[in-house]
């Protein structure tokens, strides 16, 4: 099967609501909250690296490739140094290294929780797959990110209370970003006005930061404050996300976005994540190249900071 084919079609099997792949880490903040007593497998999968709606239950063990093997470890070994980096610079009270460590901790939030779950997970749903190219490289996929996880705190579960306490320390120092995910979390029951969003656009804007341009897209897709302003959420949040891609944003093979887009979406072998976020548009493109086109003009074209 061509790969670009099967990325459509398992995008259009799943029609599901997606508000945009960095608001994945929201989500299980929101799911754990509810269910921190002891959680079932298929419960902790429903985050950023998963496939929520597969059950775990009796799969046969995968064929682990990167498990114990010297790329593995590697990646385990480049994440401890990283994490070890940045731990010590934010009790420093260093705001950029605050965030990376909380993003270090959503990213292995529910891999570390119940690390032999997680690695079930990805294989039911590599199982079920419709392309087995794309089937292999999410297998590969979350070998990887299972090893970088590894190198987060030794692989020892993530108190959530940590993962929330970096966030809000970034927040408080100012870090743009960081406020936009702490507002991510609060949309459920405080949805966002459209004057909120247009101030938060010139905030986004002003900073120039990439990451909380990926936020901003996270939360005009999940609101009806650009509907209420002219737009469309969808098109609005795509073009917000394509958008930190081109300005600076990590969106190729290995970063979070098509780690969290292989999972969530099955487009796994893609190497370029505004492919996989056009495609959730793809009776609208002309729209989309607007907004984008817009969004491109308010910045100024400016050079990118990150």
């Amino acid at each position: 099967m061509n790969h670009r084919t099967g990325t459509v079609m398992t995008i259009d099997r799943r029609r599901t609501v997606w508000a945009g792949a960095l608001l994945l880490a929201v989500i299980l903040i929101a799911v754990f909250c509810g269910q921190r007593d002891q959680p079932r497998a298929s419960q902790t999968m429903a985050g950023p690296y998963s496939t929520p709606a597969l059950s775990v239950e009796a799969v046969p063990p995968a064929p682990h490739v990167l498990k114990s093997g010297p790329l593995a470890a590697g990646f385990e070994d480049a994440t401890r140094k990283e994490f070890e980096r940045v731990s010590a610079a934010a009790e420093r009270g260093d705001v950029h290294a605050q965030r990376r460590l909380a993003e270090l901790y959503e990213k292995c939030f529910l891999v570390n929780l119940r690390r032999a779950a997680y690695l079930e997970g990805i294989e039911s749903a590599a199982r079920v797959h419709p392309d087995p190219d794309a089937a292999q490289q999410m297998r590969l996929t979350g070998e990887r990110v299972f090893a970088q996880c590894g190198g987060v705190d030794g692989g020892q579960v993530i108190p959530l209370d940590a993962m929330l306490a970096w966030r809000e320390q970034a927040a408080r120092q100012g870090d743009l970003a960081s406020q936009l995910w702490l507002r991510l979390r609060q949309t459920a029951t405080a949805p966002l006005t459209p004057a909120e969003y247009g101030q938060l656009m010139e905030q986004v804007i002003a900073g120039d930061d990439a990451t909380a341009m990926a936020y901003l897209g996270a939360l005009a897709q999940g609101a009806a404050a650009t509907v209420a302003a002219g737009g469309d959420p969808l098109i609005t949040g795509l073009a917000w996300q394509i958008t930190a891609c081109q300005r600076g944003l990590a969106c190729g093979v290995g970063s979070e976005l098509m780690d969290a887009l292989c999972f969530n979406t099955g487009a796994c072998t893609e190497t370029d994540g505004t492919v996989v976020l056009r495609l959730m548009a793809a009776e609208q493109q002309d729209r989309l190249d607007a907004e984008i086109a817009r969004l491109s003009t308010q910045l100024g074209r400016r050079p990118s900071r990150q």
